[in-house]
């Protein structure tokens, strides 16, 4: 299918297309086959084992995914092409690793194309899929999107929204379709461990995508340090190249990472007390976090004291140094680690807001 020519145009000939930069879109298409699929794995934290999996299309040449979805649409096969993609990714649940969910990014408008949706009605099950709508969805679309995702989760797949906490709309998309997952901005992943404003932010995100019944996802996860944060928050989901690098196929991972986050976790069991909020330092490298200079064996915090006893005990400490960080020992009296002053505040914080049991 050609584009037809603007008026202005009349007359003169089209010039020879140029396959670099105007890729066969119609013969990939047609073709039998699959179009290459990237897979880049997803974290459970409360496990630290590798639960999922995203699939990003890949195609033929130097092209990026976004220019040959481009030139589809510039010829007109934008929901071919859709369909094309989404049908590669339906077959490649067969691979799957036992227990792992397979999710794929779509707009909400390419989801509710025919060719698309003949798509998903032909698989006699969506279980172990996930759906993750990128948040920008035409007012008068939003009542047949409802329906589409109810009968997409009657055929067992799940429903994900992408950048929350980098767009608009997003809550009001969220309050729409309901999500079971919700997919975190890279950019507020980025520093979370330096910037209290992103993670008093994601704090707040976090309660409310409680309320939903919402599972949170951090994307580009890059830092040990970031991803130390997100189980301090209790983010219970990450991608990103520390969790994992895009592979091209889909096979059991080892997560790099997996001890480290079964160690936090098991110190997450005990929200009262210090050892949730222990800094162990580069944990790549495995070295400690160093201690202030001015601290002493006598200064120093056991990690399982509790957080409201440990503040009034670093409040008594002498002016010059009441806000310094509290350094940790174990049972066995070694260096466990430091507590930042700020976050025993931010623990002591969250505390406050927990909902009594009951």
């Amino acid at each position: 299918m050609t584009v037809a020519a603007d008026a202005g145009d009349a007359g003169e000939p089209e010039p020879a297309a140029d396959p670099s930069v105007h890729p066969p879109v119609a013969h990939l298409i047609d073709r039998r086959g699959r179009c290459r699929l990237v897979y880049e794995p997803i974290a459970d934290l409360a496990r630290g084992a590798i639960c999922g999996f995203e699939a990003l299309e890949r195609f033929p040449g130097a092209l990026t995914a976004e220019q040959w979805h481009a030139e589809a649409l510039r010829r007109g096969l934008e929901p071919d092409y859709d369909a094309f993609v989404v049908d590669s990714i339906l077959h490649a649940r067969e691979s799957l690793p036992d227990g792992c969910f397979l999710a794929f990014n779509i707009r909400p408008a390419t989801l509710l194309r025919e060719p698309v949706r003949r798509v998903l009605a032909r698989a006699d099950a969506l279980d172990r899929l996930v759906i993750e709508l990128v948040p920008r969805v035409a007012k008068r679309d939003e009542p047949r999107l409802a329906g589409c995702v109810a009968e997409l989760r009657q055929a067992g797949a799940r429903i994900a929204v992408d950048h929350v906490g980098g767009e608009d709309g997003v809550l009001r998309h969220a309050a729409l379709v309901r999500p079971e997952l919700a997919k975190l901005e890279g950019a507020l992943v980025e520093e979370l461990d330096r910037l209290p404003a992103k993670r008093a932010l994601l704090y707040e995100i976090e309660r409310l995508a409680g309320r939903f019944g919402t599972a949170l996802v951090a994307r580009g996860v890059r830092r040990v340090e970031e991803l130390d944060a997100l189980l301090r928050l209790r983010v219970p989901l990450a991608q990103g190249p520390l969790i994992g690098v895009r592979a091209k196929t889909l096979t059991p991972v080892a997560f790099a990472f997996s001890r480290f986050v079964r160690e936090r976790g098991a110190a997450m069991l005990e929200p009262g007390s210090l050892a949730g909020l222990v800094e162990r330092g580069p944990a790549a490298s495995g070295e400690p976090a160093r201690a202030p200079e001015s601290a002493s064996a006598a200064d120093a915090f056991r990690v399982t004291d509790g957080l409201a006893a440990a503040a009034q005990r670093a409040l008594l400490r002498p002016p010059e140094r009441r806000f310094e960080p509290l350094v940790c020992r174990d049972a066995n009296g070694a260096h466990a680690g430091i507590v930042p002053f700020e976050r025993l505040v931010e623990a002591l914080v969250r505390a406050a807001d927990r909902p009594a049991d009951g």
